[in-house]
């Protein structure tokens, strides 16, 4: 394996850099095109730290990723939106460069660590050019931590601008933390949640602020829960089943849908849960028989809490229980896809 290296002078003024490290494609490989991640480390808008740049950049190279570290704009240049503008601009690049280095653009991941977990949140929640899904670190995502970072309330706070178009994230940080509260972790949890957007979290009991990969040599210090370097290897298993494996013929089939359910797609399915269908009997009256039917067949196993329970499934998937054929079920989806959703309805 041959991994080039380049570094990008983006703005000279600014001193915005974009570390790119490709790996070989083609040839003996047998595909010509790789994922990509893009590192943007944290420093409190003040500096880039080097332990959340080219040391996490490894262990995703070593799992067959191009990768990228972005240093972007900090200290007298931090003033937004110049970091979400220097992200702008890496992404453009990548773009350009994308047939030369064998970059799948459509499956590029940042990783962001506190203030770059914001600035990689920022990414994922509002940029012109989205990344496909975000790995944030003790990531600042509420406004509070935000405007300490960045004075003069002027820099978004991501939880505040989560949407559907939002890409699948892995979130990790530790229940100690006393630079980031945690509540920042879980609150996006919950803000995701409400867009049906696919996610996984690792919250850590002890580890404080800054632990990177976890490892000893990366961070310096010997405390923190000996759990905490999994993170790295479950994320690179978060992008594979969100991406796809990459196999000698290419990338193969992902395994995890970027949304849990259709409850935020532009339009009905029979992805939607019930709970959410519910608000539309009105509209779609062939919903009613439907649901009335399983509500039947809920209460039956479940008794009082049977509506309660059936409300979480998939409207196609408590069809296929009830023994509906394929054919009805397609029927009533092409039905719902003629009626636009409401997420707030």
């Amino acid at each position: 394996m041959t991994i080039n290296t380049e570094k990008i002078i983006l703005n000279q003024e600014r001193n915005v850099t974009l570390s790119a490290m490709v790996q070989t494609v083609g040839g003996a490989w047998g595909f010509t095109e790789r994922p990509a991640v893009m590192v943007i480390p944290g420093g409190g808008y003040a500096m880039c730290s080097d332990g959340e740049a080219e040391i996490v950049a490894y262990p995703y190279l070593a799992a067959g990723f191009h990768a990228f570290v972005l240093r972007y704009s900090v200290g007298e240049h931090r003033a937004w939106p110049n970091p979400l503008d220097d992200y702008e601009q890496a992404m453009e690049y990548i773009e350009t460069h994308a047939e030369e280095w064998g970059v799948l653009t459509d499956k590029i991941a940042v990783i962001g660590f506190s203030a770059g977990g914001h600035l990689a949140a920022c990414a994922a929640t509002m940029a012109k050019h989205r990344p496909a899904a975000a790995i944030l670190g003790y990531a600042a995502l509420k406004q509070e931590i935000t405007d300490a970072c960045q004075p003069g309330g002027i820099a978004p706070a991501p939880i505040d601008h989560v949407d559907a178009e939002t890409p699948p994230c892995f979130l990790t940080a530790c229940r100690d933390d006393s630079v980031v509260p945690i509540s920042n972790t879980v609150d996006f949890m919950t803000a995701l949640d409400k867009y049906s957007i696919t996610y996984e979290c690792h919250i850590y009991p002890f580890g404080e602020h800054g632990f990177s990969t976890g490892e000893v040599s990366d961070i310096g210090l010997g405390q923190g829960c000996s759990r905490i370097p999994q993170w790295v290897p479950n994320s690179v298993g978060f992008l594979w089943d969100i991406f796809g494996r990459l196999t000698p013929k290419g990338m193969g089939a992902p395994a995890c849908q970027t949304k849990i359910n259709g409850d935020a797609e532009p339009v009905l399915s029979v992805r939607c849960s019930i709970r959410h269908l519910r608000k539309f009997v009105t509209e779609v009256k062939e919903l009613t028989p439907v649901l009335n039917a399983i509500d039947a067949y809920s209460s039956g196993i479940f008794k009082e809490s049977g509506k309660v329970i059936a409300d979480q499934f998939n409207l196609g998937f408590l069809m296929e229980a009830l023994g509906r054929t394929k054919e009805e079920i397609e029927d009533l989806d092409k039905l719902l896809r003629q009626v636009p959703n409401q997420i707030d309805k």
